[in-house]
Formats: structure tokens, sequence, C-alpha cells
């Protein structure tokens, strides 16, 4: 009797110790780095990178600041990032592949701005950036300060209507008599449009463009009965002009045209950089992250979502963003229904698929996305652009009742 007392005994003070190291590398505490750290920038830079890169539609973001930053260490060495940016929109598409701080930001009066949530994982060591998810809530700038702003700026306009079309095919007939291409072009979307009185109705209009089956060596009468090519190697552009009526004549300005080959050197470099951390990325550009590092199988596939917001009178803040990113259904994302201005050539990823804590441990742990923000006082960090009229948008708190 006095044994088996003994053996339970044991067996209470062994316990403990064998769960302790489970419970250690599951629940590591987060820390509060500072938001203007050079690891969290660089893990912002990277995070945002991948971001662009990994959609298909839609424009490239760029960081206005960042607003938290927690950090939790990871005992197979690097560390996991959860980060709240404040982001606005560029003047490149996402398909162009460029890196955020090659492109420029648009007027204020017409930037659509928003707040991304990211969780990332960097080891400097073995030269892994790896985004596993991302929340992104977009919003255009409310009406009420356009027109105080810039009252003869050109108004938005939602892109299908029939004016902004014609409008994207008169520029595409300028653009097929004038390039270089072997084949012709045809219209895939309207991606951005807006109207301003001039002599007439003026129209601007942003698109993308496919290459056709057409060559150009034939006469096509016309192009919208020419089947686009295989998209795997199809060329894709995008285009940027405006259509200014008057009674008499129609002008046509095509601003510029940029085409996108499948397999673009440049883009695929630029792509490379995306996923390695700024050390290694010159040195180590001809390696796949895959090659590169052990930990791949054991990565989780990128995940995410960009939401985009209607046009609205209201005074929409960062924060008031944040709480339209927490629509949560059992305690997981529920994936919105993007509200955007064009139609998706695949579709924007809405899935959220959240890591298996269960499964065992080979690489970063991932914990569900802190709702407390970072506990530092230099968070949020320093604005990009301080002045215009997105900062008071951006930094007002809510009001409280």
């Amino acid at each position: 009797m006095v044994w088996l007392v003994w053996m339970l005994f044991g067996i209470q003070v062994l316990c403990p110790c064998i769960a302790a190291p489970a419970a250690q590398g599951a629940g590591a505490a987060l820390l509060s780095p500072r938001c203007d750290d050079a690891a969290v920038e660089e893990a912002a830079d990277l995070a945002l990178r991948q971001i662009n890169a990994d959609r298909e539609e839609g424009y490239v973001l760029s960081l206005y600041r960042i607003v938290s930053a927690r950090e939790q260490p990871q005992e197979i060495t690097g560390s996991v990032f959860y980060l709240i940016l404040d982001v606005v929109d560029t003047e490149c598409h996402v398909l162009s592949k460029k890196l955020w701080k090659n492109c420029n930001t648009r007027p204020a009066h017409s930037t659509v701005y928003g707040q991304c949530k990211a969780i990332i994982y960097i080891n400097q060591a073995r030269n892994i950036a790896h985004l596993n998810t991302y929340e992104c809530t977009l919003q255009p700038v409310p009406r009420r300060y356009i027109s105080s702003a810039c009252p003869d700026c050109p108004v938005d306009a939602p892109p299908d209507q029939p004016q902004y079309l014609e409008a994207a095919v008169a520029l595409l007939a300028k653009f097929n008599a004038e390039s270089e291409q072997t084949h012709y072009f045809s219209v895939l979307n309207v991606t951005r449009a807006s109207m301003q009185w001039v002599i007439g109705p003026a129209y601007f209009v942003e698109f993308l463009i496919q290459e056709t089956s057409c060559s150009k060596d034939e006469q096509v009468a016309d192009i919208s009965m020419c089947e686009p090519l295989p998209p795997e190697v199809a060329k894709i552009g995008f285009c940027k002009g405006s259509v200014v009526k008057s009674r008499v004549e129609q002008f046509v300005t095509l601003s510029r045209c940029e085409i996108y080959s499948q397999q673009d050197p440049a883009t695929e470099e630029e792509n490379q950089e995306a996923h390695q951390t700024p050390e290694n990325s010159k040195q180590d550009q001809q390696a796949s992250p895959s090659d590169a590092n052990p930990f791949s199988p054991h990565l989780e596939k990128t995940v995410g979502w960009v939401k985009i917001l209607p046009p609205s009178d209201e005074d929409i803040t960062f924060y008031s963003l944040r709480e339209s990113q927490n629509e949560y259904k059992d305690r997981k994302p529920v994936p919105p229904k993007v509200v955007g201005s064009e139609q998706s050539r695949d579709g924007e990823k809405t899935q959220i698929n959240k890591p298996d804590l269960s499964k065992p441990v080979t690489g970063p742990v991932i914990l569900p996305f802190p709702e407390e923000p970072s506990l530092s006082d230099s968070c949020p960090g320093e604005a990009k652009q301080p002045e215009g009229i997105l900062h008071p948008l951006i930094t007002r708190k809510p009001t409280t009742a």
C-alpha cells in the first residue's frame, strides 16, 4: 500500500515536468518592440512586399505608418511578427510586380487608404521571410474631404459604367495603332475611372489589356472578335489615359501603357527580393526560397484577403476600419465579399486558413493574432507622409459618446 502511494506521488511530480516544454513552445510571451526599431521596419517592409506579390487585382499598397508590432521569438531561431500597418494605394497595378517603394502614391483626393494585419516569420540566419496571413480593409477618401481640398478635381466613378469602357476602347485603338507589339490587344477590364467637365465631359480611365491571337499583319475590323491568347503565354498590359469630348470632336490622350510578360526578368527579380531578407536579397537572387531554407515544407501557404469598402461621406478613420476587420464567427475570420472597382481575373483569395497548433512543431509556431496592440510608447510610429488631408483622417482617434 505504501509502495502504491509513493508511485502515485512520483507520477504527480513527473507529469508537470514532462508537459512543460510543449507549453513553453506554443505559448511564448509576446514582446512589444518599438515601432521605429530596425527589425520591425524590416518586417513591415517584407510583409507589405509579400502582400502585394500575393495579390492578383488592385493596386500596390504603400506603407503609411506602423501602428502596432508584437514579436514572438521562436525556439527554432527567428521571430514571428504580428503587425498592424496603415497603408495607402499607389499608381502601380499589382500585376506590374513592382516593389511598393518604387511606386508613386496617388494624390490625396484620389487615394484609397486602409489598414492591414499581417503575420510574418523572419529568420535572418536562414534567409527566411514568410508571410503567413494578412487581412486588409481599404476605403476611398470621403467625398466631403475631396470637395474641400480639390473642388475642381475629377470625381471618381464606378468603372463598369459604359462611357468608361467606351473611353478605354478608344484609347486601346490608339495603342494598337502605335505600338510595336506583334498582336492586337483587347480591353480586359476598367480598373479605375473618374470624370471632369472641361470643354465637355472628360473621362479618365485606367484599364487592363490582354494580348489576342490576331496578328497585326492582318487587317482586323473588330478587335472584340479576336480570341485572347492562353493565360500562360499572353501578355497583360496596364494603360492610363483620357478622352475629352466636345460638340465637334473628341480628344484621345494615351498617357502610358505598360506591358507585362509572364516571365519578365526585372519583375521576377523584384518578386524574389520580396521573399528574402535585405542582407541576403542581392547575393542569393538565383536561389528559390524552397531551395534556400529547409523549413519550406513546414511553412503554411500564404492566405489572406483585401476588402474595399464602398465610397462614403462619413468620417472613416483607421480605427473604424480596424473594427470592420474583426468580423468573427466562432472566433474565426469570416471571409468578406470583396467590394472593389474592378472584376478579378482569377478572384481575390478570401479563405483564411489557421495553422493547426496540434501538428508537430518543425517550423515556426503561429498564434492567433493578438487582440492587444503593442505596449510600446513609440507605437503608432511616424507617418511617411504627414502632410495633406490624409493625415488627420488616419491619425484621429475615435470620439467617445
